[in-house]
């Protein structure tokens, strides 16, 4: 029995390219001006735009808002599975600014199945540059990351207070409590490792849904005609 063929990073950069064709990606700045939010001009004085809704709009909001476009294909809902939903986080704009940026990457640079190339683009880039308003934008977002990384920071705790069983329990100890030190002195630091964390397992499920898609048009193509 022949087993099915392996898609190459071509045909993944490929798919990639395609499905950015399907996202609508505008400013935010422009889309808070269009619905009242913002003033619609730096020059003239404009008193008719909304102040109460700046608060959430300014300080959790990421630069671009990424959206899927009406005329999508169903296809494309499964290769988003864990953009809407994860498990734990479910979409926001963040989720969908990370998908964006990621299917560029993939697009770009090839199949990233570990989120690294994600992880090197956000923290080396000029145009989206990680500082800590990006940072803390992100958390403010959605109120499941504080619980999460809440979370992560008990676990460091109890690692740094006992060793675990492992090959090399002394070093797993020693990393915890470098962890935690971290954490307590400069949380801010922890927190923009836990967006690129968020962001590279956004582009390591896309490079799986992606690779899956690919298979299937594979096996669709290779199938005789009836």
């Amino acid at each position: 029995m022949e087993s099915d063929p392996e898609p190459n990073a071509e045909d993944v950069q490929a798919m990639a390219k395609t499905l950015i064709h399907w996202l609508d990606v505008a400013d935010t700045s422009d889309l808070l001006r269009e619905i009242g939010i913002l003033p619609k001009s730096k020059e003239k004085v404009d008193k008719t735009y909304d102040r109460r809704g700046q608060a959430f709009a300014k300080h959790s909001l990421p630069t671009q808002i990424v959206r899927l476009k009406p005329e999508a294909p169903m296809a494309s809902l499964h290769i988003f599975a864990e953009i809407y939903d994860n498990g734990f986080l479910r979409a926001d704009p963040w989720r969908w600014w990370f998908a964006w940026l990621a299917l560029e990457v993939i697009a770009e640079a090839g199949p990233d199945p570990e989120g690294k190339r994600m992880r090197h683009f956000l923290r080396d880039s000029e145009i989206h540059p990680l500082t800590d308003e990006t940072t803390t934008r992100w958390l403010a977002c959605n109120p499941l990351r504080v619980r999460y990384w809440n979370r992560r920071i008990e676990r460091d705790i109890v690692l740094a207070q006992t060793h675990v069983s492992s090959s090399d329990p002394a070093n797993v100890a020693v990393k915890a409590e470098h962890h935690l030190a971290l954490a307590l002195r400069k949380p801010i630091e922890v927190l923009k490792d836990a967006l690129l964390e968020e962001a590279a397992e956004v582009s390591a499920a896309l490079t799986s849904r992606l690779d899956e898609r690919v298979r299937r048009n594979m096996k669709a193509q290779a199938r005789p005609a009836r």
